[in-house]
């Protein structure tokens, strides 16, 4: 499902249109309809003819409100840019384009309202303006439509376009990892607590389970409601209602996040991209009071600058926040940044980095699993997960590094097996007691790990044997288990479901691994394996899981990448 939010100066028709569009009143407040103006976010949606749904927030355009707009446009889809064909290009037309920019918004469409009331002269007039505005703009605008909500003109085309790019857009998703910040807060009789927000990074089920961030409260999910029907589950980007129990309705303001328990990152300082607005009044530095604003939530911020001593305006830079109260953040997130004694957006950026190590002085933040892994050694995977934001795979045991960590790791245990002739178990760091089973030429014997003493097993017929069946050998489940298993202890053959592979065969393949590469820098599938060395996916298979434990390669979901022996 595809969110559009309202952006333009105020009194410029945005709540106008989206009341013409959708035949719902976005102004729920009575002070609002009163003064005929927006001052809290509205929500409409819209069912159009080929029954697909377009969902808006209304946001408010005084510059008093502005607080309110940026939680309303944080984590749209797409931009409706209203600008009134009398008035033309305004300040807040300037921030709040500025505002989408550095929030990631893509898309846009443009919609002169009030066309109705002066001549097609000015009209012509105002796209020109408009367009030449825009050009330079990041965000792709699609069209610069005529309407009137008054006669209803442009209104049908507006909502064809919409719809059009609605179609076209993607949304990233972390599986399982929820997150809602909440945009509203209320309580229904007879119902209980309500919360409101639009759904990012994964898809939310009523069974789900969900702690409030701040507090690490849990609740409990009764019903979703998706444009006032109840579901069973909603999607990444939809606006979702959901009843909740657990935490009564004043524990919870506008800004928290509701989150799927021990997947996130709390944190509350970053390392991030910075762009700057082309309006800025005087170069950032790292003098003056901020307010970081993430989703729907806002605080207070202070700030360093990362490898300079300023960002001028229209520039991008480097920048590291801090702040009192941990979020749950991961790297890819978009935030925006406001100087509170000016009352004016300086800009925003990407999040690269949600637990810096390094000073700022010698830190280098790229967003990578790489810069973001760098200086950490091994860590759970779990937590690795939390820091990248990716679905990573262990590289041995419960544990996760870098393939350089990993290399590292086993030059200095064979190392100090080579220097005090054995290992023991009892006396090695954690990962190190799973990495022990890595180490080529090296036994395991209850909790002492050494070199073989005997003659190498190298020559044996059985390890022949092996060698001479390349890829496609037989089973090996029915020769002698004892010597299988001593071949594989001392890393002279790897075996997966009874599929066994000399290791001098798998270093063979390292050229066709890397035609791989070459061709996908996301790596290759078991398919794209089978179909390069022109095998079965009887041998593919064990093959791939083969070079995963020799460590030429490391599975990353369905794709094979450079392992921490490659």
């Amino acid at each position: 499902m595809t969110v559009i939010a309202t952006a333009g100066h105020v009194d410029h028709g945005k709540s106008s249109l989206i009341r013409a569009i959708t035949g719902v009143e976005p102004d729920r407040l009575a002070e609002e309809q009163r003064k005929g103006m927006t001052i809290d976010l509205g929500f409409a949606h819209v069912t159009t003819h080929a029954g697909n749904t377009l969902s808006f927030i209304d946001v408010p355009g005084h510059t008093d409100f502005i607080r309110t707009m940026i939680s309303g446009v944080s984590g749209v889809d797409i931009a409706l840019l209203v600008i009134d064909a009398g008035e033309g290009w305004k300040p807040q037309t300037e921030e709040h384009l500025g505002i989408l920019e550095v929030l990631g918004v893509t898309s846009g469409v443009v919609a002169l309202s009030k066309c109705d009331r002066v001549s097609t002269e000015v009209v012509s007039q105002r796209t020109s303006e408009v367009t030449a505005r825009l050009r330079q703009s990041t965000i792709h605008w699609h069209d610069v439509l005529h309407t009137s909500a008054h006669t209803g003109d442009g209104l049908k085309q507006l909502v064809s376009v919409l719809e059009t790019l609605s179609q076209r857009q993607y949304r990233p998703v972390r599986h399982g990892a929820h997150r809602l910040f909440v945009d509203r807060v209320f309580t229904i009789k007879g119902a209980g607590t309500v919360v409101t927000g639009t759904l990012d990074s994964a898809a939310l089920r009523v069974s789900d389970s969900l702690v409030v961030a701040r507090t690490s409260e849990p609740i409990r999910l009764r019903t979703i409601q998706v444009h006032g029907e109840t579901v069973d589950h909603c999607e990444p980007g939809s606006r979702c209602a959901v009843n909740i129990s657990g935490v009564d309705a004043d524990h919870l303001v506008r800004g928290d996040a509701l989150v799927a328990p021990a997947l996130w990152k709390m944190t509350n300082v970053f390392d991030a991209t910075i762009t700057t607005l082309t309006g800025l009044q005087r170069p950032l530095t790292q003098r003056g009071s901020f307010t970081i604003h993430i989703g729907s939530h806002f605080q207070t911020a202070s700030l360093r600058i990362i490898g300079a001593e300023q960002v001028a305006a229209a520039s991008t830079g480097l920048i590291r926040i801090r702040f009192t109260q941990p979020l749950p953040l991961v790297p890819g997130d978009r935030y925006l940044l406001r100087d509170t004694s000016t009352n004016s957006t300086i800009g925003g950026g990407t999040i690269l980095d949600v637990h810096p190590l390094l000073r700022v002085s010698r830190a280098q933040p790229q967003g990578t699993i790489e810069s973001i892994m760098d200086g950490r050694g091994f860590v759970p995977v779990e937590e690795a997960r939390r820091l990248t934001g990716q679905p990573l795979e262990a590289v041995v045991g419960h544990w996760f590094a870098t393939p350089n960590v990993v290399a590292t790791a086993l030059d200095n245990l064979s190392q100090q097996l080579d220097t005090h002739s054995e290992l023991r178990i009892g006396e090695l760091l954690p990962h190190e007691r799973d990495l022990v089973a890595l180490l080529p030429h090296a036994v395991r014997d209850g909790d002492v790990v050494r070199r073989p003493t005997a003659t190498p097993l190298s020559s044996h017929p059985l390890a022949v044997e092996i060698r001479s069946w390349g890829l496609t050998g037989p089973s090996s489940s029915t020769v002698d288990r004892n010597i299988i298993r001593q071949l594989i202890q001392q890393g002279i053959v790897f075996e997966h479901d009874a599929i066994a592979f000399h290791s001098e065969t798998l270093l063979a393949l390292r050229p066709q691994l890397e035609s791989l590469w070459a061709l996908s820098s996301h790596g290759f599938t078991v398919s794209q394996l089978r179909e390069h060395l022109g095998i079965t996916r009887k041998h593919a298979v064990p093959l791939a899981e083969c070079l995963d434990k020799m460590g030429l390669t490391r599975r990353t979901g369905d794709y094979r990448l450079p392992g921490h022996k490659w």
